[in-house]
């Protein structure tokens, strides 16, 4: 069942993540924040505890909503090779509507210790929820022979994830193309099938 949405926690965060994204996590003052979420002092501690809290929430928020983005997607197809493309679609769509988030999730992911908050390392485990639900696919596509059992499932995850992520980077960085189905589909082929030529038959 859907959680019923905070329109106002969601506008503090949106506020919020753009406040960030200007200056970093460390760089961003609690005042910084306050200006750009309109909130008071005594509120922001209320609903966030501290500016860590709210760094924080923005990556739970991240993680999430890529994560329920992603089930929706797989749902509407069986297969293995189907889903991997609904996984990459998923993540493509969720980072086409939310590139702040997405930029802000990036940076923390390759911070230098102190650079973002401890509790947010602990808050990034939550990327293991999309690698589990990739996991299970490749397991099930492995058993069924759609995929190679020479490689071990983990390889297999991280190398596809690993491709995912680089187009959404990319993206982010050029802003070339969009990130549409289509080029879900496109790397996905790729992955599965190599870029080397196919003997004559």
């Amino acid at each position: 069942m859907k959680k019923n949405v905070n329109p106002t926690r969601e506008a503090v965060l949106e506020s919020a993540i753009a406040a960030f994204g200007r200056k970093g996590y460390a760089g961003t003052s609690v005042t910084d924040i306050l200006e750009a979420t309109g909130l008071s002092k005594p509120t922001l501690y209320y609903y966030f505890g501290s500016k860590e809290g709210l760094f924080c929430a923005i990556l739970e928020s991240a993680y999430d909503g890529s994560a329920q983005r992603v089930r929706e997607k797989m749902q509407r197809v069986e297969g293995c090779y189907e889903q991997l493309v609904e996984v990459a679609a998923g993540l493509f769509e969720f980072a086409s509507t939310h590139q702040d988030l997405m930029r802000l999730v990036f940076s923390s992911m390759f911070a230098a210790p102190g650079e973002i908050p401890s509790q947010a390392v602990v808050i990034q485990s939550k990327r293991r929820i999309i690698v589990d639900l990739v996991r299970k696919l490749v397991q099930q596509g492995q058993k069924d022979g759609t995929l190679s059992r020479s490689h071990r499932a983990d390889e297999i995850v991280q190398a596809y994830l690993g491709a995912v992520s680089q187009q959404i980077r990319l993206w982010l960085l050029l802003q070339e193309g969009t990130l549409t189905r289509a080029r879900a589909g496109r790397v996905v082929k790729l992955f599965l099938e190599g870029a080397a030529a196919q003997p004559q038959s």
